[in-house]
C-alpha cells in the first residue's frame, strides 16, 4: 500500500514487483494502478509466467534470482525507456454530410473533384459525393500540398496522375481532365519540374 501511494504521485520508469503479495497479487496490483511503469515481475512459480502476461510485463524472472538474468532484464527496460516513442499517423481525411451522417473520407481515396454550379463533385474510388461548397472554398480546407489544381473546375489527386500532355491529365482511372492555361505554370513548378528522370527522342 505504501508503494501505491508513492506511485499514485511519482513517476516511476520501472516498477520490480513479485506476483505473490499479501494483500493482493501482483497482476492485481499494477492492474489497479491508473498509469502503470514499466515492470518486472519476480516469482517463485512457474506457473504465473503465463497469467501476468495479461499486463505485458517487460520480463518475468523466476526465484532464486540469477544476477545475470536480472541485468538482462534490465537492459530490455533501458533499451525501451531509450527507444522513441511511438506515433501514431494518421492519413488526412475529411467528412462530406450525408442526411444524419457524417462520411469519413480519406485523402487517398480522392481521384479529383469537380466544381458545379453551387456544389462540387468529389470523386473517389468507390463512388461520387455532392456535398454544397465552392471549389475554392474545398482547397482552402484541404491540408498540405496533396491536391492541385489544374482547372479553375478541377482539383486533382496528384497521386492519381498517370500521364501529363499539352491540354489534358490522364488520370490513373484512364479519366481526362482538361488543363486551365492559366495552371499550366503552376503544374510544372509544382509537379514536374526537377522530378524528369529522362527524355525519350
Amino acid at each position: 500500500m505504501e508503494a501505491y501511494a508513492v506511485l499514485a504521485e511519482t513517476e516511476v520508469d520501472l516498477l520490480i514487483c513479485d506476483i505473490e503479495m499479501p494483500e493482493l497479487s501482483g497482476i492485481s496490483f499494477l492492474k489497479s494502478l491508473r498509469s502503470a511503469p514499466l515492470v518486472i515481475f519476480v516469482s517463485a512459480h512457474r506457473d504465473y509466467a503465463l497469467d501476468c502476461y495479461e499486463v505485458s510485463p517487460v520480463d518475468f524472472l523466476l526465484k532464486p534470482l540469477d544476477p545475470e538474468r536480472f541485468l538482462k532484464s534490465i537492459e530490455k527496460v533501458r533499451q525501451r525507456l531509450l527507444a522513441p516513442p511511438e506515433t501514431a499517423v494518421v492519413e488526412p481525411y475529411f467528412f462530406v454530410r450525408e442526411n444524419l451522417s457524417y462520411v469519413q473520407i480519406a485523402y487517398s481515396e480522392v481521384l479529383y473533384i469537380k466544381a458545379q454550379e453551387n456544389f462540387i463533385q468529389i470523386v473517389t474510388q468507390r463512388q461520387t459525393y455532392m456535398p454544397t461548397i465552392s471549389i475554392t472554398k474545398m482547397e482552402e480546407q484541404l491540408k498540405g500540398d496533396v491536391f492541385l489544381r489544374v482547372h479553375r473546375s478541377y482539383l486533382v489527386h496528384r497521386s492519381s496522375i498517370r500521364q501529363i500532355t499539352k491540354n489534358d491529365i490522364v488520370l490513373t482511372n484512364e479519366e481526362t481532365i482538361p488543363i486551365g492555361d492559366q495552371y499550366r505554370t503552376q503544374i510544372t513548378r509544382k509537379h514536374i519540374e526537377g522530378k524528369v528522370i529522362s527524355r525519350n527522342m
